[in-house]
């Protein structure tokens, strides 16, 4: 059965309504992401009550997301808010009046949720288990440490982008004085918390600011592939895109591409936040989580209904949704691991190849979804293949790992592999891509051996003669299984160097 959940977001520097849906297999999606750049913080007055103009903003907004929500038939919606609201003086009375004018009852996050959601967020959708996370919003900035994927520390800092922006920065370009009276205050900020030490692991970036940040730097460097979650920057390169922001005008960054018109003003400040934290933990590399607040909200709602408080395991999650959607055929796929298995151990027991602790991994996710662009095209499955993969995020596998699953997956020929990682310079050294050319060559005659999904193929055994033998045990004639595999097996012989027979023996016969 179909369920839709949206979630609003009231954050200080925007308002987001996010509609997600489940279908009856369990799969979820992001079905609508709309936003309002409501800029809360910047409506607090000093006596740090949210002005009349301001909640009449936040109401006007919340009235266009009821109204879109209806139109898509959304049954529940969960709207909360963070620093902006949660701050201000009169938070009782704002939640009150939003109530009345839409009957909406907003649930107003403490520091502590708002911190944990992003975290759940992050050990929900990545690979990182031990990490720092930290979240930069238009008025607060939220920091956790998470070890074993178990939160450890949090903390929110009462500042953000438009909060730093109006403190520290007066004009179009920050001034080096100001930039050095900001860093002072983010120092002595980072000081006060004992556990905000370096630990050797990953800064991971939630939120806004970080995507932007993020964005700008693929477009600087030309990254080849789509998508931002997971994205890793090492930490001398996260210092020179905050010090290439940092000394833009607000004309010169709003043509940047990757960085959003309405983050242009304030996006100094957050960046210079995130890589002042950065430096002060020593890590060594800062990592983007495209999940975060909502996304984490959404993870409660879709594991408490399967009694889970986390995913057991982010990758195979990740997996079992791309399968359903693109209507992979698992028994066929499991006996395509079978055989590719029984090769893979065939070529070492032979000595043919000599093995590398990841192959075996790699060799069993893309049996899982060999040709899965089937799904679009036939005749084109392999080009479809390789970009149905490398345009998925693909949860719990960093950027090489998921083009490594997107090569093999989709193996065509060595010439087409060479032309694939054109792009990938340095991803690849000449040992990897030899891997990648065996891998993809086997999970290419596994298929063919499969060719009318009968499975008919119950094992196959190698030996060494005057060059390998597969020995085919079949349950029924392999007729034109036989006729694929001896076209394709061209594509493993050269990747072993040594010839191959495909010898038949049909149970029944001696």
């Amino acid at each position: 059965m179909e369920k839709k959940l949206a979630v609003i977001d009231i954050g200080s520097n925007s308002i987001r309504n996010v509609i997600f849906e489940v279908n009856g297999h369990g799969q979820y999606f992001e079905r609508l992401n709309v936003k309002e750049v409501a800029r809360l913080s910047s409506h607090i007055t000093k006596d740090n009550e949210l002005s009349a103009e301001g909640i009449a903003s936040l109401i006007e907004t919340l009235d266009h997301f009821i109204s879109l929500n209806d139109h898509h038939d959304v049954k529940e919606t969960l709207p909360v808010a963070t620093a902006a609201i949660r701050n201000a003086s009169n938070s009782d009375a704002i939640l009150e009046e939003v109530r009345q004018a839409t009957g909406m009852e907003i649930r107003l996050l403490s520091d502590y949720e708002e911190a944990y959601y992003g975290y759940s967020a992050i050990v929900n959708s990545t690979y990182i288990e031990d990490g720092y996370s930290v979240d930069i919003g238009g008025g607060s900035m939220e920091v956790t440490y998470f070890k074993d994927r178990e939160l450890v520390f949090y903390h929110s800092f009462p500042f953000g982008a438009v909060t730093l922006t109006n403190d520290f920065m007066k004009g179009e370009v920050m001034t080096k004085e100001e930039r050095k009276q900001l860093v002072s205050f983010l120092k002595k900020s980072f000081k006060q918390l004992d556990w905000l030490e370096p630990h050797g692991v990953p800064l991971v970036g939630v939120g806004g600011t970080a995507r932007n940040l993020v964005r700008v730097e693929q477009s600087m460097s030309h990254f080849p592939l789509e998508g931002i979650h997971q994205y890793t920057i090492d930490a001398d390169r996260l210092e020179e895109v905050v010090d290439e922001l940092v000394g833009q005008s607000s004309k010169q960054l709003s043509r940047l591409d990757g960085l959003s018109k309405d983050r242009v003003d304030i996006i100094a400040p957050a960046v210079t936040a995130i890589g002042e934290l950065a430096r002060h933990l020593k890590v060594p590399e800062f990592t983007m989580s495209n999940n975060g607040l909502r996304e984490g909200l959404f993870y409660e709602y879709y594991l408490e209904a399967n009694d889970e408080v986390r995913f057991a395991d982010v990758k195979e999650e990740s997996f079992r949704h791309f399968e359903q959607q693109y209507n992979v055929n698992p028994e066929r796929h499991r006996h395509l691991i079978h055989m590719a298995r029984q090769i893979y151990t065939g070529l070492i027991e032979t000595k043919a190849i000599k093995p590398k602790p990841y192959e075996p991994g790699l060799l069993e996710g893309a049996c899982r979804l060999a040709y899965v662009g089937e799904y679009i095209d036939h005749n084109n499955k392999s080009d479809h293949t390789f970009h149905l993969i490398t345009t998925n995020d693909f949860k719990g596998l960093n950027n090489e790992d998921r083009l490594a699953l997107a090569l093999v997956s989709s193996y065509k020929s060595r010439r087409l592999l060479d032309q694939h990682i054109e792009g990938f310079p340095e991803w690849f050294d000449s040992k990897m891509l030899k891997s990648l050319e065996l891998l993809g060559s086997i999970v290419k005659l596994v298929d063919a051996l499969d060719l009318t999904e009968r499975q008919i193929i119950e094992r196959i055994d190698v030996t060494m003669e005057d060059g390998l033998v597969f020995h085919l045990k079949t349950t029924a004639t392999v007729r034109f299984e036989l006729q694929r595999g001896i076209r394709h097996k061209k594509h493993l012989e050269r990747a072993v160097d040594q010839p191959i027979e495909l010898r038949v023996e049909e149970r029944g016969t001696s």
